[in-house]
């Protein structure tokens, strides 16, 4: 605003020209300060750790599962899972045994086995077994679903050939794939662990490839396409943190499917156990089941049954927290 005589004024009515210059510094532009951030830098993978740590139910499934780990290779560290001596629980002198079960008592915890033999060596050397096979087939399975599932879902042009060896994959029966590999192969656990391996991808396969289709035209990735970043870093940077979730969770039933497989194998006779220097859950289970034995020492039963249903829960817990961790919805 200006009065009659020039003079500048503001909306206050000060006479800008009687302002002392003196009081004021010219600092220009800083440009490089505009372009910070204010807010605390974001890490994906630490805001997973910090919700991870800070989930009691995660904290207490992970350490048990760490004690079962443990024990599972600390127990029949160097021993046979059923010895030739038996425990001589019987008080008859010598190395003779009556190699029959008996209950458990504070010496043996999980009392004696159907053979005679120490159930508490046992059940470790069982549980070592099946977790090291569980793991095995999870790591496989998830990894190769991983893969080939990206692959599917985000170049459409390989769409018709999934489907098509997907198809021609699942037509032949699970079990009957499993044994005719078992048949080829000399029995053991490369051979089962290849046989169940040969379908077990497809299912993560087919879930990656579907949630990569419904967020694969989504705002931030067409952005990153029109500033040229390539298919591997938006598929990894992009896609995967927004589908981790699901695929964690499809990996928690490995260790129950692990136990349904070998108990499966072990009672058609083809398990990668020999029930003496090394066993497995589902080896002691069909040992168990094969005789009535376990109406009379209900303990051989309700012990394998708790400690397979603990554990498996445990790996269910420890994956739906850590699934629900990885979801970038719940980071801040």
């Amino acid at each position: 605003m200006k009065t009659k005589d020039n003079t500048k004024f503001i909306n206050n009515d000060v006479d800008i020209n009687k302002i002392d210059p003196a009081l004021f510094k010219v600092v220009g532009a800083k440009s490089t300060e505009s372009e910070v951030l204010k807010s605390k830098p974001y890490s994906y993978w630490k805001s997973v750790f910090k919700l991870l740590v800070k989930s009691p139910s995660f904290i207490v499934a992970m350490t048990i599962l760490i004690v079962f780990i443990i024990l599972a290779i600390a127990v029949p560290w160097g021993k046979d899972a059923t010895p030739l001596i038996k425990p001589n629980i019987d008080g008859i002198t010598g190395e003779h045994t009556s190699g029959k079960p008996h209950l458990p008592t504070w010496e043996f915890l999980f009392g004696l086995g159907v053979q005679g033999e120490d159930l508490w060596l046992k059940m470790w050397a069982g549980m070592r077994t099946t977790l090291a096979f569980a793991f095995v087939i999870a790591f496989i399975q998830i990894f190769v679903g991983i893969l080939i599932g990206s692959i599917w879902g985000y170049f459409r042009k390989t769409d018709i050939f999934f489907i098509q060896l997907t198809n021609l994959l699942t037509l032949v029966p699970s079990l009957i794939l499993l044994l005719f590999v078992v048949f080829m192969m000399k029995v053991g656990l490369a051979a089962i662990i290849i046989g169940v391996s040969i379908q077990a991808w497809i299912a993560i396969a087919s879930t990656v490839r579907v949630q990569i289709i419904l967020v694969k035209n989504t705002d931030y990735n067409t952005a990153s396409v029109s500033l040229g970043s390539g298919s591997r870093r938006i598929i990894t940077k992009n896609i995967m943190p927004k589908i981790l979730p699901v695929i964690i969770q499809a990996g928690t039933f490995a260790v129950p499917n692990a136990i349904s497989i070998d108990a499966t194998l072990s009672f058609l006779g083809f398990g990668f156990t020999d029930g003496v220097k090394t066993t497995s859950l589902g080896k002691i289970l069909n040992e168990i089941m094969a005789k009535s034995t376990w109406e009379v020492y209900p303990h051989l039963i309700i012990i394998p049954l708790v400690l397979t249903t603990t554990v498996s829960i445990i790996f269910f817990v420890v994956a739906k927290v850590f699934a629900d961790s990885l979801d970038p919805k719940n980071h801040r």
